[in-house]
């Protein structure tokens, strides 16, 4: 790392993961029997900042923490790790049951809590003159708070902002999402994702879509296949090397907290892409959102 490396500021949420392991997920009004189950930190900002301090980039996780049961789950898996994050005694940590089925395909529900509800005032905390870019989810700006974080971005138009509406990309709706859109960010989703929110009959055209309206890159994550660029009007599909996936919780997190710290570190595109291609795929390899810093070292994975 070097030390005049601007640092990537991770907006967005801490999280406890609930992760079961299901045979299917069960019907409307049917119940299903958890085959295994164990509770883990995540949370979109914690998983991606965790990938960024693992790859030696500076960082700041900016994503509070509550008080209650969650919360103290969380505090104690941020001293492990070695992360801070802001505190602060409005209300408890959120939570979220993630159903893992055999294919490892991941289907979630959200228990909201602090995250959602960031407040202008607690931005006060941030020296934004350290950042060279920042990220946040859909999730929190759908939230109460998301006035808040937009309105950061908004008077710090030097931070160069990275936009990862995940599975809430509609829900977000269009006030935000022209908002965000003002400050040209780059947007980072999966192919799912980018069909259901532009209605695109494929990827191509979706990814070109998204890329005119936000006017900068847009990144566009496929699984197996690799990650799509769509930038300066080209079409580049970065491939990602074959794994055996356990399940793909944090994937997404994991692919954006190494993409930001590369492209921090001076990394072409098609460079930063490669690296969080193999980063996702080895979180894709593990339990739960994250690997453990012994894993990581074992991977081999280097900025």
């Amino acid at each position: 790392m070097v030390s005049s490396q601007p640092a990537v500021l991770a907006v967005g949420a801490i999280m406890v993961d609930m992760v079961c392991q299901v045979a299917r997920l069960p019907l409307s009004g049917e119940g299903v029997v958890v085959d295994e189950s164990h509770a883990v930190v995540g949370g979109c900002a914690f998983n991606a900042a965790n990938v960024v301090r693992q790859l030696g980039a500076p960082q700041e996780l900016f994503a509070p923490v509550g008080v209650g049961i969650f919360a103290g789950f969380v505090e104690r898996e941020l001293d492990a790790r070695g992360l801070r994050a802001p505190h602060f005694d409005t209300r408890d940590t959120g939570g979220c049951v993630c159903f893992v089925e055999p294919s490892g395909e991941r289907t979630m529900v959200t228990l909201p809590g602090i995250e959602r509800h960031f407040e202008e005032a607690w931005f006060e905390r941030v020296d934004a003159s350290r950042f060279g870019c920042g990220f946040v989810s859909g999730y929190e700006v759908e939230g109460a708070g998301g006035d808040a974080i937009i309105g950061f971005f908004e008077a710090h138009p030097s931070i160069e902002f990275f936009y990862a509406p995940g599975p809430r990309i509609v829900g977000v709706g269009p006030a935000k999402t022209s908002r965000i859109n003002a400050l040209h960010p780059v947007w980072h989703l999966n192919d799912q994702e980018a069909l259901a929110y532009t209605g695109c009959a494929t990827l191509d055209e979706a990814g070109a879509a998204i890329a005119e309206q936000c006017g900068n890159a847009v990144v566009v994550t496929a699984g197996a296949d690799g990650a799509h660029l769509f930038e300066g009007g080209r079409h580049v599909v970065v491939p990602a090397q074959p794994v055996d996936v356990v399940d793909t919780i944090g994937a997404g997190d994991a692919h954006l907290g190494a993409l930001t710290a590369a492209r921090m570190a001076g990394r072409s595109w098609e460079d930063a892409l490669s690296l969080a291609n193999r980063v996702a795929g080895a979180v894709c390899g593990v339990h739960g959102s994250t690997l453990t810093d012994e894993a990581f070292a074992r991977a081999g994975i280097r900025m």
